[in-house]
């Protein structure tokens, strides 16, 4: 189960995503918790590169609060955050994983760090960084030229190194969930590296929250049901149920 502490500095992420940066004094009130242990926490997400510490209170990084992958990140934060919080729960202390980019992952490395001697491989720096100092975690992050949107790894030399892996778990995400054409993604490069996630793992996890059924994408990343657990805030539609027969449904919250 998540910790009183690690949920906290989650909430606060959380908070500090929708509003781009807020004071200590009333992160505090909103959590219920004293402005000491506030900046603790802060000085933690910091060091995690998470959160600035600006004067009297918390921002997100100016690089990351400038891109879309931010704008993204506030979009059903608290869906994702719960989505995060299951995942961790299925994921046990010692298991290996591949983690791709995308901003549910961000939320699932921050609720991972509840467990210990992870394995992870990673195409996305801030879930390498979320990570890689964390409880005696083995981190391998994904070499290649990076998108200036996400940090993440795409090309050819990322889908390289993470096929040397067999893990555990493969956990993604997508763009969109289609009735016609599957599990979908904006970008070719995404696409093509998740295919290869999903082929290096025993159990695949896809983590996609209420926002993405219904939406389309550029690209057909595979069918539904070629993934073996979906993590998501919401009860699918009987249509959408129908397309993951045989999966695994896990109602996160």
């Amino acid at each position: 189960m998540q910790t009183k502490k690690t949920f906290r500095q989650s909430q606060i992420v959380e908070v500090v995503s929708k509003d781009g940066s807020i004071e200590i004094a009333t992160l505090a009130e909103r959590l219920q918790v004293s402005g000491e242990t506030i900046r603790r926490d802060v000085k933690e997400l910091q060091r995690k590169g998470l959160l600035n510490k600006i004067h009297g209170g918390a921002a997100l990084p100016s690089a990351f609060f400038d891109t879309p992958f931010h704008e993204r990140l506030r979009e059903n934060g608290e869906g994702k955050l719960r989505i995060g919080q299951a995942i961790a729960e299925i994921v046990k202390d010692g298991d290996s994983m591949i983690i791709e980019t995308g901003t549910t992952a961000t939320f699932v490395a921050q609720a991972l760090s509840v467990r210990r001697r992870l394995t992870v491989v990673t195409n996305s720096v801030d879930v390498a960084r979320s990570l890689a100092f964390q409880s005696d975690n083995a981190v391998f992050m994904a070499g290649g030229r990076l998108t200036a949107d996400d940090g993440a790894a795409l090309d050819e030399s990322a889908i390289a190194y993470i096929s040397q892996f067999r893990v555990k778990y493969a956990i993604f995400s997508v763009a969109g969930i289609d009735l016609r054409d599957g599990l979908m993604s904006q970008r070719v490069s995404e696409a093509n590296f998740s295919r290869a996630v999903i082929s290096r793992a025993e159990n695949v996890i896809l983590a996609a929250d209420r926002m993405k059924f219904g939406r389309s994408g550029l690209v057909t990343i595979a069918d539904p049901r070629s993934i073996d657990i979906l993590v998501t805030d919401c009860e699918p539609s009987g249509n959408y149920r129908a397309m993951f027969e045989g999966v695994r449904i896990e109602i996160a919250g």
